[in-house]
């Protein structure tokens, strides 16, 4: 049977965010979504996660400001912004302490808010996203963590909307797309490389697609995202080297999960083979695991991928619980 849905509003400055939960199980897990996705991108992971804990667990996600149902919730945006915002859900919650999952900007997010709140979080998972991205000419042996910017340092907005593009590409395209119907909304993704061949298209797809859709004053259909928002998150991310590198100034124990194929479903993605294990070996509190045979969007919405996440999920919950008569 599907987990338990139960959708919410949490006030932060400037409005109310949208969560929701899945499960009734008292431990709770938050999660945080990427750049353009909203909380529904966490649906197979929450059933799995759910169903895997044995329903024991439940897991909280919201929609960031400038996305969805928290679209219209105002700025400042970035990722200390959100990584406050994952807190004030936690508080919404009674959460004194919590694992945080991630998924791309997510991951950068949850990494924020470990180095922001050490106390509230115990572990992390950081699903294909959360460490900065490696130079394209990156070859094993090289410099892990680049130390100069992507773009110059004066932030040019044209500059930093195509470093942006460059590794988000269509995701942000969308953003200037209208379509005259949310059916037409919906195929334009079932066409999308990421979800070829069919079998990668999954009900979960469609029901965070229709949730993202709004209609425009013309009529026709758009995106809920915030641009705005995504530009300023996207240079923090993508551009800043600093508020990317959270998850190398920590210490909270993490669990990479990394994708072969990239947001096209291109090889590689957005972390080539050898990277990511080798800034786990770099850092003591990292651990990296390939999920093979997926995409930046297929980890989470199929079921093989999505069991990945929730296992790794599971594990960092169970690292936290005393042993038996340690108490």
């Amino acid at each position: 049977m599907p987990a338990a849905y139960q959708p919410d509003r949490v006030p932060v400055a400037g409005g109310d965010l949208a969560v929701a939960r899945w499960g009734t199980g008292d431990q709770l897990v938050f999660a945080s979504h990427g750049i353009t996705a909203n909380h529904r991108s966490f649906t197979a992971v929450a059933e799995a996660l759910v169903t895997q804990s044995g329903h024991s667990l439940s897991l909280v996600a919201l929609d960031h400001r400038g996305r969805a149902a928290s679209a219209n919730v105002d700025g400042p945006f970035g990722l200390t912004v959100h990584a406050d915002d994952v807190i004030a859900v936690m508080d919404h919650y009674g959460a004194a302490q919590a694992v945080l999952v991630g998924h791309s900007m997510g991951g950068f997010v949850v990494a924020n808010a470990a180095e922001r709140h050490p106390d509230r979080v115990s572990r992390l998972v950081l699903v294909d996203g959360g460490l900065p991205f490696p130079a394209a000419t990156w070859v094993p042996g090289d410099e892990l963590i680049a130390s100069a910017p992507v773009v110059p340092a004066d932030h040019d907005q044209a500059a930093v909307e195509a470093a942006i593009h460059a590794v988000i590409g269509p995701a942000l395209a969308r953003l200037d797309l209208h379509w005259d119907s949310e059916d037409d909304y919906v195929e334009f993704f079932r066409n999308h490389p990421a979800f070829q061949p069919p079998n990668q298209w999954t009900s979960t797809v469609e029901d965070y697609l229709r949730y993202d859709a709004v209609i425009d004053p013309a009529g026709q259909i758009r995106s809920s995202v915030n641009k705005a928002a995504v530009l300023v998150d996207g240079a923090a991310a993508i551009v800043d080297p600093v508020a990317a590198a959270a998850a190398t100034r920590i210490t909270t124990p993490s669990a990479l999960l990394w994708c072969p194929r990239g947001l096209l479903d291109q090889t590689p993605g957005l972390y080539p083979p050898g990277f990511a294990a080798a800034v786990a070996d770099r850092f003591d509190h990292l651990d990296a695991q390939e999920v093979v045979d997926t995409n930046h969007y297929t980890v989470m919405t199929t079921d093989a991928g999505a069991k990945v996440v929730a296992a790794a999920v599971i594990s960092a919950v169970s690292a936290d619980q005393p042993a038996p008569g340690s108490g």
